[in-house]
């Protein structure tokens, strides 16, 4: 227990460390994350990757930017007379150079959902692509699968973490005399290496690695592995005991899953303790014939409506979810918290703040006066 205390402390003094590089560095000033929060991939990294994309782009550059993203892909078009959309048929970014087509679904907090990627392959498919012509490209963080099987062989896997970083270098490079917009590249990739944990914390992470191959360490922080999956179970339970605690008096949600689970309890611990083949799990609360308001989790916690069967659906009933006043996801009658709260990675400030209980309180009970809003406002 000494030796666990003495350990703790010393990584404790190496985060410290580099808390203090990053508060006394330049770059933490960024005009991106003033102006929009940082992991906006909307309204923010697809609007300015769209930007940079666009042979007709305000940065004046013609399709440089373009060719050298080709490039980092590793795609081929006929030509560069391309035509780029942002956000038609739904799709984030669309390039077409006939024969060729690229969608672009960009993903930081998000994951795609019911039939998303098939839909725009087909949409694109009816519009006289070919499928050998089609290109998928899945764009993330870190990587992650996109949850679609249907046409998971057809989908490239691109990240911020390599492409996007390595891409914004060359262009950096392009316009190094055109000190405007090279300084808002530098400003994103700023932006990137923060989100993607490539800036200070590359030096910590080496660190840290350097520490624990002294001395055993590393066996000594193996062996509290079971306690670690133990205590994001509590949080997470807390959480939701506390989340229905503060709904029941107005609500009576109940226990839902897709996974056979008996009760929260369960699918909690499979959350952490089984990886594959989880599926979501959460409250559900009948609002009206064949409507139900559903809070469930996969990586992150979302909420909002949705209907049993969508065969039945009134259209009165869909009259009343249009005129409720709030910012529902990809046009569908749900969101995410404010605040994304991603209980799989469990490694941002927004989760972590639940270990706290005053700051879990205040995020809970924004979170049920939102859910009791919409309810109510559906009730009207």
């Amino acid at each position: 227990m000494d030796k666990l205390k003495i350990l703790f402390s010393q990584l404790q003094l190496f985060e410290l460390k580099y808390q203090k590089i990053e508060e006394a560095s330049i770059d933490s000033f960024n005009i991106f994350s003033i102006l929009r929060k940082s992991n906006d991939e909307v309204n923010l990294h697809s609007r300015f990757i769209y930007e940079l994309l666009n042979p007709n782009g305000t940065h004046k550059q013609g399709s440089k930017f373009l060719e050298l993203f080709l490039k980092e892909i590793e795609i081929k078009l006929p030509s560069l007379d391309v035509a780029i959309f942002k956000e038609k048929f739904n799709i984030d970014i669309l390039i077409t150079s006939k024969p060729k087509a690229i969608i672009i679904e960009n993903k930081i907090d998000t994951q795609d959902h019911s039939n998303q990627l098939s839909t725009y392959f087909e949409t694109v498919k009816s519009r006289g692509y070919r499928e050998k012509n089609i290109f998928i490209i899945y764009l993330t963080l870190f990587k992650e699968e996109p949850n679609e099987k249907k046409i998971r062989d057809r989908i490239l896997n691109i990240t911020y973490t390599q492409h996007i970083r390595k891409w914004l270098n060359s262009c950096i490079k392009e316009v190094a005399t055109v000190p405007t917009l090279r300084e808002t590249l530098v400003q994103y990739l700023n932006l990137i290496n923060r989100l993607t944990h490539q800036s200070d914390h590359k030096g910590f992470i080496l660190e840290v690695k350097d520490f624990l191959l002294k001395e055993n360490n590393l066996k000594t922080v193996l062996n509290i592995e079971d306690s670690i999956i133990e205590a994001k179970i509590e949080i997470q339970l807390t959480f939701w005991r506390e989340l229905i605690d503060n709904l029941q008096p107005y609500y009576s949600f109940k226990f839902s899953n897709y996974n056979g689970d008996r009760d929260i309890k369960q699918s909690v611990e499979k959350y952490y303790k089984k990886q594959k083949n989880r599926k979501e799990y959460g409250y559900e609360y009948q609002v009206d014939e064949n409507l139900y308001f559903f809070i469930e989790i996969k990586n992150n916690l979302y909420y909002g409506f949705y209907f049993l069967d969508n065969k039945k659906i009134e259209k009165a009933q869909v009259k009343k979810l249009d005129k409720i006043e709030i910012d529902w996801e990809d046009n569908n009658y749900w969101k995410y918290t404010d605040k994304r709260l991603n209980f799989e990675k469990f490694n941002t400030p927004n989760v972590l703040d639940l270990i706290d209980k005053e700051k879990r309180e205040e995020d809970i009970k924004k979170i049920s006066t939102e859910i009791i809003y919409l309810i109510r406002e559906y009730n009207k």
